[in-house]
């Protein structure tokens, strides 16, 4: 019996874990100078504005990593432990309150 229980508890932590893996985020982000603006959505898109200008993509979060993927190209940021996401050139988005 001791044998099942340590098995149904590895099980209930590996799905934990896998669950943790794909972590999904949500609300806006931008950066200082406000020429860059990502508005995340729990379905897995993001909408990448730049200069009035704004884009479609899928988005995934593993291991401290968002991969925003636009057709074939995949650009990775760190999404940093204070929450906010560092990008390609350091730059730094942060997330901006609701409305």
């Amino acid at each position: 019996m001791k044998f099942r229980s340590g098995a149904v508890a590895v099980l209930c932590l590996a799905a934990l874990a896998l669950t943790a893996c794909s972590k999904k985020l949500e609300g806006t982000y931008k950066d200082d100078l406000g020429l860059q603006k990502y508005e995340f959505k729990s379905d897995g898109n993001v909408y990448v504005s730049t200069m009035g200008i704004t884009k479609e993509s899928k988005y995934t979060v593993e291991d401290k990593k968002v991969k925003i993927k636009n057709g074939d190209d995949v650009t990775i940021y760190d999404l940093q432990d204070d929450g906010t996401i560092k990008g390609p050139l350091g730059m730094l988005l942060k997330p901006q309150p609701e409305k």
